[in-house]
């Protein structure tokens, strides 16, 4: 009985941990609210089994769309969508767009802010298991040539979830380290940033 309960105590602290993570808890959604497509977001009827408008699908596919902006939309979504995942949405829509039959090809086809919308789009769908979405953030990483910090950065974050399973302190160094690259250009609303690292320098101290 006692070994039951301790299997569920470290049951519980778990699933509390991962409640509280990188992805879940960084709302920086709260700082674009200006924008229309994102209220639009945030005002989802998340209880209901509908899909993500198709008008948002195709702000979230436009390379012309401001980063930023793309990423605060998929952080107003949030992860408790109870339609298809965001991610699967925006797969199939942009699979069909690019005539691509798999993800590798897709990742392929894609521009670096698309795919780092995509990566995070997948990561928020499914934050206990994000692997395929931080391979997709790493390549979109690559393929930043015009050095925007919003693809470092949301890149940084998904890196900041994985390390929350093994490495506290490098939760806090991964995203860190991007916010002081000095080659990278600010296309992030400054007050987005510091309301993501109210959450992200609770890990300092490690």
């Amino acid at each position: 009985m006692k070994r039951l309960l301790t299997v569920m105590m470290l049951t519980v602290s778990w699933a509390l941990m991962w409640a509280d993570s990188p992805l879940t808890s960084t709302n920086f959604a709260q700082n674009y609210k200006d924008h229309s497509m994102v209220q639009m977001a945030l005002n989802l009827d998340k209880d209901s089994e509908a899909d993500v408008p198709v008008s948002m699908l195709d702000f979230l596919a436009d390379k012309k769309s401001p980063i930023d902006i793309r990423l605060a939309v998929i952080n107003a979504i949030g992860w408790n969508f109870n339609g298809r995942t965001t991610g699967q949405q925006l797969y199939d829509y942009l699979s069909t767009r690019y005539k691509a039959k798999t993800a590798s090809k897709l990742a392929k086809k894609l521009d670096a802010g698309t795919l780092a919308v995509y990566a995070y789009a997948l990561a928020m769908s499914n934050y206990f298991e994000v692997a395929e979405a931080q391979d997709l953030a790493h390549k979109a990483v690559k393929k930043n040539k015009s050095k925007s910090l919003s693809v470092a950065f949301i890149a940084a974050l998904i890196d900041a979830q994985v390390y929350l399973d093994s490495d506290w302190g490098m939760v806090y160094k991964v995203v860190n380290d991007v916010l002081h690259d000095g080659s990278l250009y600010l296309d992030m609303r400054q007050e987005a940033i510091d309301s993501v690292m109210d959450y992200i320098g609770e890990y300092k101290q490690y």
